[in-house]
């Protein structure tokens, strides 16, 4: 570690750092996030280089073949849990041998020290310098992996960064690339940021997670998603992130300035949600409920709204212990067919059908009139005592 803190600013200029550590490792080197975005590369006069390199350094991120290529074939599983430099074998042909190490902070993956080598197996000196440029980068990288995803999540979110400075900042075609949200809640948002960074880790793509007050996001950015995926993320973060946590997602987007839209759709599942006992949902598949819920919670706030309409048949059932309430609920809730809603209640059709002439007697409706038992439904539904 003494060499890389010998090198000066090394915090404040990584080019500085990748350039010793080139010189003393033997070999080119790049360091990167853990997006594979590149954030410093060396150039020692004299050191070699190939065509992936190149790219990268050009495109500022390791390409996309490479990274498809280290999920299939497991790379991306073994940098998790490696802590040594691993040798790429890709099925690419390169006078160079490739090694990647990822640099921890707080046993968290926030980068990766790659290097070029003529030799296909590092010398014991080298894995031991790799090491501890790796240690000596992890503050670096874990301050800035942390205070950008978190700063660029919570500004876009916060409408203090548009669509077009975030996907410059993702270097991604905003007006192409599709988006999805997650919202999060039950714990506390620090914890929930660290677990949702761990587990975006092993995924390829863009992934961003923060938190904007007491709520947790977690923002999925790709080339292509589906409803499958989204539901599959759902899915994956629930078992991981344990019994108390509430997941709800919006719904799949195509373009970045619509992932407003899928942040609100997730916030409205996720009130739906902690209004009950279900754990997890999507938007798409939950949306006719998310619609009555977001309803019926507006009517509890405007009782003018509410008062009136079946005050009649809630006296008449608090003073003779009648049922009129939950016999006009289920005729409601059975369309109006009076065999089924009969059976519901445990009663003759002919008994019902009286008790439905009454209801005109003690209540303002027509229940042949759509919009009159669309009310009613509702109000029912605002006034209902858990």
């Amino acid at each position: 570690m003494s060499a890389l803190a010998a090198a000066p600013g090394y915090a404040e200029d990584l080019f500085e750092v990748a350039d010793t550590a080139a010189r003393l490792l033997g070999g080119p080197v790049v360091v990167e996030d853990v997006d594979f975005r590149v954030l410093a590369y060396s150039a020692v006069p004299g050191q070699p280089g190939d065509e992936a390199r190149r790219s990268a350094i050009l495109n500022r991120r390791t390409p996309d073949r490479w990274v498809r290529w280290m999920a299939d074939s497991g790379i991306r599983d073994r940098l998790q849990r490696d802590d040594r430099l691993v040798r790429l074998d890709p099925p690419w042909p390169s006078p160079l041998h490739r090694f990647v190490r990822p640099v921890r902070a707080d046993d968290q993956v926030v980068g990766y020290l790659w290097l070029l080598s003529g030799e296909r197996e590092p010398a014991p000196e080298v894995e031991r310098l790799a090491r501890d440029f790796a240690g000596a980068l992890a503050p670096e990288l874990a301050r800035r992996g942390r205070v950008t995803g978190e700063r660029l999540l919570r500004g876009f979110l916060d409408g203090q960064l548009s669509a077009a400075e975030l996907a410059d900042a993702l270097e991604v075609e905003g007006d192409n690339a599709c988006a999805v949200v997650l919202a999060f809640g039950g714990a506390e948002p620090p914890g929930l940021v660290r677990a949702l960074s761990r587990y975006a880790r092993l995924k390829p793509h863009t992934w961003l997670a923060g938190a904007v007050g007491r709520r947790t996001y977690l923002l999925h950015v790709a080339p292509d998603l589906s409803e499958v995926t989204a539901a599959q993320v759902v899915r994956e973060t629930e078992a991981d992130l344990g019994p108390d946590v509430r997941v709800a997602a919006g719904s799949v987007v195509r373009g970045l300035a619509s992932a407003t839209r899928s942040r609100e759709e997730a916030d409205l599942t996720l009130r739906l949600l902690q209004a009950g006992d279900r754990r997890a949902g999507c938007f798409g598949a939950l949306r006719h409920e998310i619609l009555v819920h977001e309803v019926v919670a507006f009517l509890r706030t405007r009782p003018v709204l509410v008062d009136g309409l079946l005050d009649g048949l809630s006296a008449h059932d608090r003073r003779h212990g009648t049922d009129y309430r939950r016999t006009l609920r289920v005729y409601l809730d059975e369309f109006g067919d009076v065999r089924r809603a009969a059976a519901a209640l445990h009663i003759h059709a002919n008994s019902l059908r009286y008790r439905l002439s009454r209801l005109a007697d003690l209540a303002p409706l027509d229940l042949a009139d759509p919009d009159a038992r669309l009310a009613a439904h509702l109000v029912l539904a605002a006034t209902r005592t858990p």
